[in-house]
């Protein structure tokens, strides 16, 4: 049933509608307003349209949608089913972050390729290094219009990509050296917190990334065969909340060996965690009980590693590299040891080799340089 009422303006008397179109797939009326007709007539024909485009397709096809009203649909109907929620939950932050307050308010019909030109121009000139994403989600959220005939055109898919400058540096890969994890770990030891020594030790010696780490379960420890299951990570949700999914790629599935050492301390700590839950009325002997896990037995904050890691630093003065730069340290005196890059990368669970490779490169001209000093100072001339 539609309603029809005449107003006034200033620049003079117009008709605004008001219809119910039906009912959509969650059961909720579905009503529809518009103002601006200038004659009833106009205004009945509106309706009318409305309601054959609800009854045909579902939905109303407008001409004055916005894209904040085009990404939401597509969100929802297109894109989260797609994706783990960590994924999703990060892409709604760069949406509300970066997208919308450029794109949000104006009417799809009326976005320019002009104007998503400037806008990617804009990402590039603020320092955003995912740009290309940025531009990427926007052609989805457009081409998901189209494909629903909510609209005709993706202006942002004629767009060029704007090339960042190339940096003549190689990008920065840090890491520890030998000694410097060797005395990390002393001083982790005597931080006298058991959890964070353990998860050092095992990010150094494993290359397990923070997330694979912090979802380890006892059950994914074969004390016999000296072996790590990984098969799932720890994310960041929606609104924070911690969530445990499956790994980042195909390759991350993987079993690693662990060396008798550090086994060793997994023992140890395994004991001294069952001794502390004990004494806080929990019963820590579940097999899915987390290696990792915080005071009230919950998933331990992703960004505790980091508390510990300032922590650790900051009382004895050590240098202090990211929690991922673990991993990077273990890559690197693994090379140094001898292993070959197909036998890092396979432990690390590398989809890609470039970072292993670029690794690689590093240590192997650091062992020329040592080999020409060697040389130089053998021959003393």
């Amino acid at each position: 049933m539609a309603t029809f009422k005449q107003y006034k303006t200033k620049s003079g008397a117009f008709w605004e509608a008001f219809t119910s179109v039906g009912k959509d797939t969650n059961g909720k009326a579905k009503r529809m307003h518009k103002r601006g007709f200038k004659t009833k007539k106009e205004a009945q024909l509106w309706t009318s349209n409305v309601q054959t485009d609800f009854t045909r397709k579902g939905y109303v096809s407008s001409n004055d949608i916005t894209f904040n009203e085009l990404y939401e649909k597509w969100f929802s109907e297109d894109y989260q089913s797609q994706v783990k929620e960590s994924t999703w939950a990060k892409t709604a932050d760069i949406f509300r972050l970066h997208i919308l307050p450029a794109l949000g308010s104006q009417r799809v019909k009326r976005i320019t390729v002009a104007q998503c030109q400037s806008i990617v121009h804009s990402w590039l000139n603020q320092g955003l290094k995912q740009y290309r994403r940025f531009r990427t989600y926007v052609i989805s959220v457009f081409d998901f219009g189209v494909r629903m005939e909510l609209t005709t055109r993706n202006p942002m898919a004629k767009t060029s990509i704007p090339k960042q400058k190339k940096h003549q540096q190689a990008p920065h890969i840090d890491f520890y050296e030998k000694s410097e994890l060797v005395h990390f770990l002393d001083c982790a030891y005597d931080y006298d917190n058991p959890q964070a020594f353990m998860l050092f030790r095992l990010l150094a010696f494993t290359g397990l990334r923070r997330g694979e780490a912090l979802a380890l379960q006892w059950r994914d420890i074969n004390f016999e065969t000296n072996e790590i299951t990984v098969n799932k990570t720890q994310s960041l949700g929606k609104n924070w909340r911690i969530v445990t999914q499956t790994p980042k790629t195909n390759s991350s599935y993987r079993t690693i060996t662990i060396d008798p050492k550090t086994l060793q301390w997994l023992h140890k700590w395994r004991m001294t965690q069952a001794r502390q839950y004990f004494e806080l009325g929990f019963n820590s002997k579940n097999p899915k009980q987390l290696i990792f896990a915080s005071n009230d037995n919950q998933p331990l904050s992703p960004s505790m590693p980091d508390h510990w890691n300032r922590s650790i630093c900051k009382r004895y003065d050590l240098r202090r590299i990211k929690i991922h730069a673990f991993r990077h340290t273990f890559c690197t005196l693994s090379f140094e040891a001898g292993a070959t890059i197909n036998e890092v990368s396979k432990t690390l669970g590398h989809a890609d080799l470039k970072i292993t490779q670029q690794i690689y490169l590093h240590v192997t001209k650091k062992q020329r340089n040592e080999a020409a000093s060697k040389l130089a100072r053998y021959m003393d001339i």
